[in-house]
């Protein structure tokens, strides 16, 4: 999925056709590449839908964390690979809530932003405040 998304340039929206025709002022459309995966168990093989991950990914959404990122050691090893294979700027998870947190890649993952949004704190009560992200 593909989000348009403006670069600071005006609000985007009403008057004009988009191709800057006399507005002056206003900044080119970009677009987000988002990739939701469904929910797998920590792997250490290849996972053949992870494979459906595009090169292009700007944001990658999947249900548990990378392998040594916000994940208390429970992290998936295969996505770790996939991570590395696509660069992409963001990779949300959940499922560890005690995990919960903020962390920049480093070595392939270098330039990926690893967030662990789980909100739950203690079992399965909400503790946990949202975390907000700048793209």
């Amino acid at each position: 999925c593909a989000l348009p998304i403006s670069d600071g340039g005006g609000d985007g929206g009403g008057g004009g056709d988009g191709e800057g025709g006399g507005d002056g002022d206003r900044k080119a459309k970009k677009s987000l590449k988002v990739h939701g995966t469904n929910f797998y168990w920590p792997m250490k093989t290849a996972n053949p839908y992870y494979d459906a991950i595009a090169d292009d990914v700007d944001v990658l959404l999947c249900h548990g964390p990378v392998k040594g990122y916000c994940d208390e050691g429970g992290g998936c090893e295969t996505m770790l690979t996939h991570v590395g294979r696509v660069n992409p700027r963001l990779v949300v998870s959940g499922h560890v809530h005690s995990a919960h947190g903020v962390a920049e890649g480093k070595g392939r993952a270098r330039g990926t932003t690893f967030v662990n949004a789980a909100n739950a704190r203690e079992g399965y009560s909400m503790g946990w405040d949202a975390v907000v992200i700048d793209i």
